[in-house]
């Protein structure tokens, strides 16, 4: 039958234009944003995965900073214990000295002085030593890090050991300096321990970050594989959808034109 009020072919090639040019202007914001998922619409499942892991994955870039700011604070605190250590290492060296019996009265008295002002540095460093305002080794830091996205991923550090020398002391005798070379003894062995636990802490938040790392690594990767748009396809598909879009505009009008030929019939 021929007739002019319905146009099969020109509605045909209209549903296919507009199919194109919608196909078209998606692959137009893949390229333009670089992603392959830019609403629900384009991946619902996608986008919900997507989120998680970006998530994920923010959570371990902040445990990656925290570990880092643990790691400073640790340091901090094992420079303010070395500085601490060399001062008892030096006055236990002026306590062996005045041990010995061959130093006059004034000689221990100048020896005193000394060992009296490294005592006080040695005090000093307890109560200076701090990171963001918070003192360090005064024998009562403790502290919950947060080092990891998930909520068990925490670590406690502890630093209980402040002067491990506390009190006022003298060299001015022979028997006061070798009674306080024990106690010397003692206190520089407390602090190795000390340090030691830092040591401790620094190499495990170090570790923590190398894994969180490798972890941050392998979660971008998967984002990247949900999330980001592939060139090589979406200008495939942009060429052959142009095209397309070219093509049934064409045939519209080709449809369009096909109809002219009624006309002759009226004349």
């Amino acid at each position: 039958m021929t007739a002019i009020n319905t146009n099969v072919g020109a509605l045909m090639a209209r549903t296919n234009a507009r199919a194109a040019d919608a196909a078209t202007e998606n692959q137009m914001r893949r390229l333009s944003s670089g992603k392959r998922v830019n609403s629900a619409a384009d991946d619902a499942a996608g986008l919900a995965v997507g989120n998680k892991i970006q998530s994920q994955l923010r959570g371990i870039e902040m445990g990656i900073r925290n570990s880092n700011d643990a790691i400073a604070l640790l340091e901090t605190a094992d420079a303010g214990y070395a500085t601490t250590a060399n001062i008892l290492q030096r006055m236990r060296e002026l306590a062996v000295q005045m041990s010995n019996d061959v130093y006059t009265a004034a000689d221990r008295t100048n020896a005193d002085l000394e060992f009296a002002a490294l005592e006080l540095a040695a005090t000093s460093i307890s109560t200076d030593t701090k990171f963001n305002e918070t003192v360090l080794l005064t024998g009562g830091f403790s502290a919950t890090m947060r080092i990891g996205n998930d909520d068990g991923e925490t670590m406690a550090i502890v630093l209980d050991i402040s002067d491990v020398y506390n009190g006022t002391h003298s060299i001015a005798t022979q028997a006061s300096s070798a009674a306080i070379v024990t106690g010397l003894s003692t206190a520089i062995n407390t602090l190795s321990g000390a340090q030691a636990d830092v040591g401790s802490y620094i190499n495990r938040l170090q570790f923590n970050v190398s894994n969180l790392s490798q972890a941050a690594v392998v979660a971008e990767k998967t984002l990247g594989t949900i999330m980001d748009a592939d060139y090589a396809k979406e200008t495939s598909n942009l060429a052959k959808n142009q095209i397309l879009s070219q093509a049934a505009t064409s045939m519209l009008a080709q449809a369009n034109q096909s109809k002219q030929s009624v006309l002759a019939l009226l004349q």
